[in-house]
C-alpha cells in the first residue's frame, strides 16, 4: 500500500496545474487528479497536467471530476440529458487516459429519497454496466465512492449493487469522511465491499456530541493503524490518498506531516 495526495486537498490554494511541485515535496509519487470544472476536462489541459506531473516525477492513479456537474444526468430517464452527460463523461475518461490514470472516481446520482425516478436498482445496474463498458474502452476502471448525499451512502447498498452486477466487476472507493458524516463506520464498508475496494480517501475526524469535526490525518480520533491492518487482512494492496478540504489546514507543513504519518504507518505493514 502506498500513500498519495489528491489535488483536491489543495483546492483554491493554487491553480491545479501548479500543485504538483508542492505535492512532490511531501515525498509521494502518487496523485489523484481532481478536475474542478468543464474546461479542465479538455485534452489540451490534460496534456499540460501530464507534463507537469512528469516534470515532478509523479504519476496519476485516479481521476476524479466534479460529479455534481453531470453524473446524476448519466442516470437520467431523459434520453437527451443522458446523451449530453455521457459526452462529458467521455471527456473526463479521455483526460484520465492522457493523465495515465487507471481509475475513475464516481459519485453517481444524488440521493433524493421519494423524489427521483431513476434510482431503482435494476436501472442503476443497467446504467452502471453501460458506463463501465465505456470506461473499459479507455482502459479505466470505474469505481463508485461512498458519498453521504449520493446513491451509495449505505454499506449494504454497495454489496447489493455489486452482487447484482456480478463477477466482482464493480469496484469501490472508500471515503472515511463521507462515511462518518452519516454515522457509518468505515469498517462497515470494508466488511461489505472490502474485496472490491481499489481506492481509499483518507481524512481524520473528532466527534463532539452530535457534531463531527473533520481533522487532518493524525490529528483526530480515527484508528488508522487498525484501518490499514484490516484493509491488508482483506487483501488490499492498492493506493490510498489524503483527500481533505483545503480549509482544514493553514500551511503545507500540516499536509506534509499528515503524509509522513500515514506513510510511516503503511511501512509497518509491508
Amino acid at each position: 500500500m502506498k500513500i498519495g495526495v489528491s489535488t483536491a486537498s489543495l483546492f483554491c490554494k493554487m491553480p491545479l496545474e501548479e500543485v504538483f511541485a508542492t505535492i512532490k515535496s511531501f515525498g509521494t509519487e502518487l496523485v489523484e487528479v481532481f478536475l474542478d470544472s468543464y474546461s479542465e476536462y479538455d485534452e489540451d489541459f490534460a496534456r499540460l497536467l501530464r507534463s507537469r506531473m512528469t516534470e515532478n516525477d509523479l504519476r496519476a492513479f485516479s481521476v476524479h471530476p466534479l460529479g455534481t456537474q453531470f453524473e446524476s444526468q448519466l442516470f437520467s430517464i431523459h434520453d437527451r440529458q443522458k446523451a449530453d452527460a455521457v459526452k462529458v463523461f467521455e471527456k473526463v475518461l479521455r483526460a484520465g487516459q492522457i493523465l495515465g490514470a487507471s481509475c475513475y472516481v464516481m459519485h453517481g446520482p444524488a440521493h433524493l429519497s421519494g423524489v427521483a425516478k431513476n434510482l431503482q436498482m435494476e436501472r442503476i445496474i443497467a446504467v452502471m454496466n453501460e458506463l463501465m463498458d465505456i470506461a473499459d474502452g479507455y482502459g479505466i476502471q470505474l469505481a463508485l465512492e461512498n458519498v453521504s448525499y449520493c446513491v451509495y451512502h449505505e454499506p449494504k447498498f454497495g454489496r447489493l449493487l455489486a452482487d447484482g452486477i456480478g463477477g466482482h466487476r464493480l469496484k469501490f472507493v472508500l471515503d472515511i469522511k463521507q462515511a462518518v458524516r452519516i454515522g457509518v463506520s468505515p469498517f462497515e464498508i470494508i466488511d461489505a465491499v472490502g474485496e472490491d475496494i481499489i481506492n481509499v480517501h483518507l481524512c481524520d475526524y473528532a466527534i463532539k456530541g452530535e457534531r463531527i469535526d473533520l481533522r487532518m490525518p493524525g490529528e483526530g480520533e480515527f484508528d488508522f493503524a487498525r484501518f490499514i491492518k484490516v484493509l491488508k487482512d482483506k487483501g488490499y494492496k492498492g493506493n490510498m490518498f489524503i483527500e481533505v478540504y483545503s480549509d482544514m489546514y493553514k500551511n503545507f507543513d500540516e499536509l506534509r506531516k499528515s503524509y509522513q504519518y500515514l506513510d510511516y504507518l503503511c511501512s509497518q505493514y509491508e
